[in-house]
């Protein structure tokens, strides 16, 4: 007893204290380098700073106090990311004072749309302008938008506590909501950051003030810039000093609400996180890769001091990993939708290719023989003849007559095929989920027979999926399933046919980070699929058109990841969602004849529209206790699937089939490449099973077993008196050849 309540004791103390304290994630400083320019003209320190995706870009904003000097720069990096590589030489600059709407001085935010093609620039005087880039995230070639008509952003817009002073300028993804940092200094007495609706997006004149949120009590300094993390769930605030101090900090903020700064919660700030060896600089701008697995921070010039000019790299040990660690659940949840889904389409795929497989072998494959026929050689039981037959009729799998001996097979009509699928592809990338490396390996068994050209059939199959999560932290799904399939096709007017299909699977999915299983997920689905085809062939290609629905519930079971550093603990609750398309398209079919072989050319081309809606998804991180929704966008709506293949086909029913499959996204980057492999074989068992009654002789009975199995035969014979009060039986066991 004493020793289950010092374990209870034990539990409840271990989650208080893991969920009240933790380790403070930092960045790893990797290197920094000096901010020149060309001619080595004074024209201020670097301000915010930004990286093209691709990250071969890098671009700063001078920070000055004079007229006149307002630039972005723009420098190449031979090695993405890598602020070592900085080409100075290829310095572009953009004058943001030449045009009409000059920004004036105390320039040091901008930003980019979402797609690279307009620049953004803000100074702290109100004064804004914005330019048209010919090639996206490159300056060199631009042109200057024509003046919004707001003179003056400091006043234009009331915000919580009066006017504002910008010091930095951001966006959401889409472009319908746009941020400002309230600098906080002798003007204002609070510093914040400022949020706006816009009416259009990437427009700013179109701004309607929404909150305010005051972040003085936790920056000692004066409040400078602010990022977001790629779904908006956490938000970044740099503070600074006109002289290097070590006291400035990087605050950090948990958005239950994605994008909305009213449903911020403090987590926690950093601060000393400059170079090893202690150099100090005045802080004044930070960025993320586009990945967030680094972080980039300049330092100043104009009235500061220490390390002046600079542009500092870290790695993080986690995407966007200051203070906390969280994963990416929009990805990772995304990955898990998408595991369940190919499920669906695998097992729905490789059982249509078998009932194309069956109607084009119907004839030669045999599998309609299951007819009974009764020889009666008893005058007794000849009027018990018809009566008898239509009854054996309905019995499936034993194929009985009352006859001494039959000469004639009787065969099963059941047939046994598997299939091998290996598909890899990749999905890409969209504003709030990252792209994913995708492999699927699988085998499937079944079992059916063709009645009255009715197709009936079950089959079972076993799938591996491997999905790579493409954003620098090295987490991996690993997912194992198993699927039961009942399918069916019926033949209908003007040969056209329904295909039917109803399955059942339960998936085991294992989440990694850098090769550990940090959590484990188990699902479970019922799926239908049904597709209407129409045999005539049309035009000299032998077309066929087709149409297919399918649907699916998945319900996932919730579950811990407890990450791959100690204070990234998250549950995720559980999940429900359906999933399904509808397509057309037409598929050809072309059969060569070689002697008592055949071979298939076949193939297809299909529309796929996704009906899977938006899925909602719940996560709390143990650190602070915060509950997310996480929202999975459908990936893309239109989709094309093709595929091409050939099936080779014996005589004896033995058949081998490879296609080649393509599923491709047209709305976004996504493809899978499939390729499928098929053995099959048409089972044809040889074998008798009489019954021998004679009321003539004590009613003596007779059993015999007849198999057939190559050039041996095995035989059962056994007799038993059926009416005698005791009973005479025995039985023997014959094998025999014939050569």
């Amino acid at each position: 007893m004493i020793q289950k309540i010092f374990f209870k004791i034990f539990i409840i103390s271990f989650f208080v204290l893991t969920s009240n304290s933790f380790a403070v994630v930092m960045p790893v400083f990797k290197q920094s380098a000096s901010v020149t320019d060309i001619t080595g003209d004074d024209i201020g320190g670097p301000a915010d700073v930004t990286l093209s995706p691709d990250g071969t870009k890098i671009h700063f904003t001078n920070f000055t106090n004079e007229t006149g000097f307002a630039f972005i720069r723009q420098f190449t990096l031979t090695t993405p990311f890598d602020i070592s590589t900085m080409d100075t030489s290829s310095e572009v600059r953009l004058n943001l004072d030449a045009g009409s709407d000059d920004v004036g001085t105390f320039v040091q935010g901008h930003e980019f749309n979402s797609d690279g093609t307009k620049v953004f620039v803000i100074s702290q005087n109100g004064t804004f302008n914005i330019h048209t880039l010919t090639t996206p995230y490159d300056i060199s070639n631009f042109s200057q938008d024509a003046d919004d008509g707001v003179s003056d952003y400091k006043t234009a817009f009331s915000a919580g506590d009066g006017d504002v002073r910008p010091r930095d300028i951001t966006f959401n993804n889409d472009g319908t909501k746009m941020y400002f940092v309230d600098g906080g200094d002798n003007e204002i007495a609070d510093g914040g950051v400022v949020e706006y609706d816009l009416s259009t997006p990437f427009v700013p004149s179109t701004a309607t003030f929404v909150n305010e949120l005051v972040v003085t009590s936790k920056l000692s300094l004066f409040e400078q810039d602010v990022e977001f993390d790629d779904d908006g769930t956490r938000m970044y605030v740099i503070d600074s000093h006109t002289s290097a101090n070590a006291n400035a900090k990087i605050a950090v903020y948990k958005l239950s609400t994605p994008f909305h700064t009213s449903t911020a919660t403090f987590v926690g700030s950093i601060t000393n996180f400059f170079d090893a060896s202690g150099g100090i600089g005045t802080p004044i701008g930070l960025g993320f890769s586009s990945d967030g697995m680094k972080l980039y921070q300049t330092t100043y010039e104009i009235d500061a001091s220490g390390d002046l000019d600079r542009v500092y790299e870290y790695d993080l040990v986690c995407p966007y990993g200051i203070v906390i660690c969280e994963t990416d659940a929009v990805t990772a949840i995304g990955a898990q939708v998408e595991i369940a889904k190919n499920v669906i389409h695998q097992n729905s795929s490789t059982i249509f290719k078998r009932f194309e497989w069956l109607r084009r072998n119907d004839e030669r494959a045999n599998l309609t023989n299951h007819e009974v026929k009764l020889n009666i050689h008893n005058p007794i039981l000849a009027a018990l003849k018809t009566n008898l037959e239509n009854s054996l009729d309905n019995i499936e799998y034993t194929q009985a007559s009352l006859k001494k001996e039959n000469s004639k097979i009787n065969k099963k009509n059941w047939s046994y095929w598997s299939h091998v699928d290996i598909s890899f592809g990749r999905v890409g990338d969209t504003a709030s989920s990252k792209p994913k490396e995708v492999k699927t390996r699988g085998i499937m068994f079944g079992s059916d027979k063709l009645v009255d050209k009715k197709i009936f059939g079950y089959a079972f199959r076993y799938g591996n999926d491997e999905v790579d999560i493409d954003d620098g932290s090295s987490d991996e799904l690993d997912a194992q399933t198993f699927s039961l399939n009942i399918y069916s096709s019926v033949p209908l007017k003007n040969r056209s046919n329904l295909n039917l299909l109803f399955g059942a699977s339960y998936l085991m999915i294992d989440q990694l980070g850098k090769d550990q299983v940090t959590g484990k997920r188990n699902g479970k689905q019922i799926y239908t699929s049904m597709s209407y085809e129409n045999e005539n062939e049309y035009t000299k290609y032998e077309l066929i058109p087709f149409g297919k629905l399918e649907m699916g519930i998945t319900q996932f079971s919730d579950y811990t990841d407890f990450g791959v550093v100690s204070n990234s603990v998250e549950s995720h609750e559980s999940l429900t969602f359906k999933t399904g398309n509808i397509s057309a398209g037409l598929k050809f079919d072309n059969i060569l004849y070689l002697n008592d072989d055949t071979i298939s050319r076949n193939g297809f081309i299909e529309y796929i529209y996704d009906l899977t809606p938006n899925i909602d998804h719940y996560v709390k991180n143990h650190v602070d206790n915060i509950t997310l929704k996480k929202t999975i966008n459908n990936h893309s709506l239109h989709n094309v699937k093709g595929n091409i293949g050939f099936e080779y086909m014996s005589l004896d029913g033995r058949t081998i089939a490879i296609n080649y499959e393509r599923f491709q996204s047209l709305d976004k980057s996504g493809h899978k490449d499939s390729l499928f492999i098929k053995f099959g074989n048409v089972n044809k068992q040889n074998a008798n099973f009489d019954v021998i009654y004679d009321p003539t002789n004590n009613n003596n009975t007779k059993v015999s077993y007849l198999k057939q199995m190559g050039n041996f035969n095995l035989k059962l014979n056994s007799n038993y008196s059926l009416f005698s009060k005791i009973p005479d039986y025995g039985a023997n066991l014959e094998i025999f050849g014939t050569f």
